[in-house]
């Protein structure tokens, strides 16, 4: 087969790297003014849950559904995750720079706050990309399968603070595109971990993001 050929195994995973990198922008751009960060994080596994089964259409406006449609929750969710990872993060450093010996009991519970809220931060926006449910369910739902996917859930983790090591290093650059990338390895998984619960009868598969509020 030729290797540029537009069915080659070559011009597929161009393909696939365009989508994840357009996927990654968008994500950037709508996360800009932060309060949005959440529902650009559901859009964006959205996006990326439907291109792990070969079926993400049009990015751009299948992008922008997910993230109108899951507006009003993950503006409360994405605050909520985002504060909570700034306070343990300012933690860590206060009391592991700053606290000396005195106060490394401190700093190693709050360093395991922090990679705790990178992992079920990533749980919960997937869920929501994926089913509906109400605020407090999602939250619920991403506590537990966390920690019922211990394995998998140390390799999203992994993912998460490689994504972090590399935003750190090379400053803003990779905030354009590499959560596509990362995001599209983490969705991988989350479809195996969806997909068994679903296959199970434990929990039913939903085509439209959540727009349901806690009460």
């Amino acid at each position: 087969m030729n290797l540029f050929s537009m069915n080659s195994p070559f011009a597929r995973g161009m393909r696939r790297l365009v989508m994840m990198l357009h996927a990654g922008l968008l994500w950037f751009l709508c996360s800009i003014p932060l309060v949005t960060a959440g529902a650009a994080t559901a859009a964006l596994y959205e996006v990326l849950l439907q291109a792990v089964k070969d079926r993400e259409g049009y990015v751009g406006s299948s992008f922008f559904r997910a993230f109108r449609g899951n507006l009003r929750q993950g503006i409360p969710l994405g605050l909520l995750t985002l504060a909570a990872g700034v306070v343990a993060g300012v933690n860590v450093f206060y009391y592991g720079v700053l606290g000396g010996e005195a106060f490394r009991l401190q700093a190693v519970l709050f360093g395991i706050l922090f990679l705790l809220v990178l992992t079920v931060s990533s749980y919960l926006f997937a869920a929501m990309a994926k089913f509906r449910n109400t605020v407090g369910g999602h939250i619920r739902m991403a506590l537990v399968l966390t920690f019922r996917n211990i394995g998998w859930s140390a390799a999203v983790l992994v993912i998460q603070v490689l994504t972090l090591f590399l935003i750190w290093f090379f400053v803003w650059f990779p905030l354009l595109f590499i959560m596509g990338i990362t995001g599209y390895l983490q969705a991988a998984i989350f479809d195996h971990i969806f997909e068994k619960l679903i296959d199970n009868g434990m929990i039913l598969e939903t085509d439209a993001p959540a727009d349901s509020s806690d009460g």
